[in-house]
């Protein structure tokens, strides 16, 4: 299973709002059980595309506001509500909103639409260290890790090369 589950950021404005797409063409198998004779995406799989356009959102904030590298981790989903069964290889567009961000966390409100409908929403809380870095992991790997997922979702946002 690929845990990179958004295939292209659209828009990105720190501090405001990110918009990504991805799909849910993922192996049958996933489908099989899920159920029998009618296959849906799995709601966990819409809360993690949503936790992921959410992360590199308050990462990108923090970065630009604060000039630390910060990697935002999911530490709460709150009211997550399914409103419409996604079934296999369809696009989405995800869109993640920043509505607080305080030194050790942020909350944002993420959706899942598939044409112009409401899929999915949710409050996910992201959690980080205060002080940027990454606890008692290689802070080095962590931030190549980000420039390179930036950079394959085309975001049209990049963290700056050098000076953090």
């Amino acid at each position: 299973m690929r845990w990179r589950l958004l295939d292209r950021m659209t828009e990105l404005s720190p501090g405001g709002y990110a918009g990504a797409e991805s799909s849910t063409c993922f192996p049958d198998e996933l489908f099989s059980d899920h159920f029998p004779s009618y296959p849906i995406t799995p709601g966990v799989l819409l809360i993690e595309m949503g936790a992921q356009l959410a992360g590199l959102l308050v990462q990108a904030s923090v970065l630009e506001s604060e000039r630390k590298w910060i990697f935002p981790m999911l530490g709460m989903v709150q009211d997550a509500k399914f409103r419409s069964p996604v079934p296999p290889c369809r696009t989405l567009r995800i869109r993640a909103e920043l509505e607080a961000c305080r030194p050790d966390g942020a909350l944002c409100l993420a959706r899942v639409f598939h044409l112009e409908m409401c899929c999915a929403s949710m409050h996910l809380m992201l959690v980080f260290e205060n002080l940027g870095g990454a606890g008692p992991a290689n802070t080095e790997v962590l931030r190549e890790h980000a420039r390179m997922e930036f950079e394959r979702l085309q975001a049209p946002w990049r963290p700056p090369v050098s000076g953090l």
